[in-house]
């Protein structure tokens, strides 16, 4: 079973995935001793949690293909997005020296636990979602 978002889901699960990170975030910063966040770090954040996650309408674009298809160019367009947005920020801002490897590994981490909930609750049809 696949799950079809609105754009209002898409508009919640947004907010909803950039709280957490945030929170997360901001308490392991808390716990090592980091009080502060810049500004551009956090909208970074959220450029990367929008793409990530309003790139699901992919999804309704494509719905006679393979879930793993689907899943697959998903992932492949949004990662490649969001070096691109990666790459064009270093024109604006000083990146680390390991930008690149530190958001393909945030991003892949972050996006196959929420591939796992999405595929979870399609395959039972508990659509919490719609």
């Amino acid at each position: 079973m696949r799950i079809k978002l609105s754009l209002k889901n898409v508009l919640i699960l947004i907010c909803v995935v950039y709280t957490i990170l945030t929170v997360t975030s901001s308490g392991i910063g808390l716990l090592q001793g980091q009080t502060t966040d810049t500004h551009v770090h956090l909208l970074m954040r959220f450029a990367v949690t929008f793409l990530g996650i309003g790139s699901i309408l992919i999804f309704n674009l494509f719905p006679n293909w393979p879930l793993i298809a689907i899943y697959s160019f998903h992932y492949a367009v949004t990662i490649g997005l969001i070096f691109l947005l990666i790459w064009l920020s270093g024109f604006f801002i000083e990146l680390h020296p390991d930008a690149f490897r530190d958001i393909f590994l945030n991003f892949t981490v972050i996006y196959i636990l929420i591939a796992a909930v999405l595929m979870t609750i399609g395959r039972y049809g508990k659509s919490l979602l719609n």
